[in-house]
């Protein structure tokens, strides 16, 4: 694709893929990524974070002892808490989310000296008003019914409703899209429609 190559570039454009749990956001990103167009992942960043020490003292110090196993974040343990109450899931945000964007900003300086195009993997873009740090939005959907089916072997259908009441719902989000892409059949659906959409994009940062 044409983003490796900066100076055919007259723009750098920032896309921002969210949607609810399960849609496929990261199914999304990695097509963007083999097309050489970096991706810097929101849940990447958090996982690095929940490995370092002073991070995991902040979280011990307001969620207690049984939130670390063994020296690291009992990711299970974290997980049920920060679903099932909303007051410990903002305090593990406030913990988590000054250090994530800091590292977005840092990734969006490096690459905008090299590509035209950058990807963020934001979850909860709309939930954190996040629309800021982009210039684009795409959501990515798929059925309930899809979703439950590809999850259904990692999480119950208890865990995964959970972590969409503690999301903007889906049809909210389409609402605010600049694109969306219905990651509701095959994979090879799915890529077409990307495809197309780093295309138009290309064009747009060319323009």
């Amino acid at each position: 694709m044409g983003s490796r190559n900066i100076n055919k570039q007259k723009s750098f454009m920032k896309v921002g893929i969210t949607g609810i749990f399960g849609s496929g956001k990261t199914t999304v990103s990695s097509i963007f990524k083999d097309a050489d167009i970096p991706v810097v992942s929101c849940d990447d960043i958090v996982q690095r974070l929940l490995k370092k020490r002073e991070i995991i003292t902040k979280i011990t110090d307001i969620f207690s002892k049984d939130a670390v196993r063994e020296g690291s974040i009992d990711k299970k343990y974290l997980s049920d808490m920060v679903f099932s109450d909303k007051k410990a899931r903002i305090k593990l945000e406030q913990i988590l989310h000054p250090e994530v964007f800091k590292t977005i900003q840092k990734k969006s300086l490096d690459y905008e000296k090299i590509y035209g195009i950058m990807v963020i993997e934001i979850p909860l873009l709309f939930e954190t008003k996040s629309e800021r740090l982009v210039d684009k939005v795409v959501v990515v959907k798929a059925s309930r019914r899809a979703i439950l089916e590809r999850l259904k072997e990692r999480y119950t259908e208890k865990e995964i409703l959970q972590r969409w009441k503690s999301q903007i719902p889906l049809k909210d989000k389409e609402k605010k899209a600049d694109y969306v892409i219905d990651n509701s059949g095959t994979y090879s659906e799915t890529f077409r429609q990307v495809q197309n959409l780093i295309e138009d994009l290309e064009t747009i940062v060319k323009q």
